[in-house]
């Protein structure tokens, strides 16, 4: 099976907002510390879906939402291809910028391509708007 990404939803490069606009755009939030992780426009489609269910190899199952930005989701761990639930991507862990628990992971793909990195966070980790 083929990877697909898609963006589902693109701000225009040729729209030009105040920055009290860009303040009242929905924020999604870590829900430890309700610091800004990232933003419902950032949503991306992944194998023709925007969230996907998947288990560890512990057994650990988990909802992920996935986005192709993420600033307040940091890399935490070294890159690695075991049990990677995305053919063709490594991962690593990705943990919120400012109080540290997991947010979900972060896909780095092996080949360049349309979609060379995407975040996996964990749903129940986040506050959406």
């Amino acid at each position: 099976m083929d990877l697909i990404c898609k963006k589902i939803s693109e701000q225009s490069s040729t729209r030009s907002e105040p920055a009290v606009m860009e303040a009242e755009n929905p924020v999604i939030t870590c829900r430890n510390c309700l610091a800004p992780v990232t933003r419902p426009e950032y949503s991306i489609q992944i194998n023709d879906g925007y969230s996907h269910t998947f288990a560890n190899p512990q057994g650990h199952v988990y909802e992920i939402g996935c986005f192709f930005r993420a600033d307040g989701c940091v890399k935490f761990s070294d890159t690695s291809d075991e049990f990677s639930w995305f053919k063709d991507y490594v991962w690593a862990v990705g943990l919120c910028r400012n109080c540290r628990v997991q947010l979900g992971w972060i896909f780095l793909a092996l080949r360049p391509g349309e979609c060379d990195k995407f975040y996996g966070l964990i749903l129940d980790q986040l506050r959406f708007p």
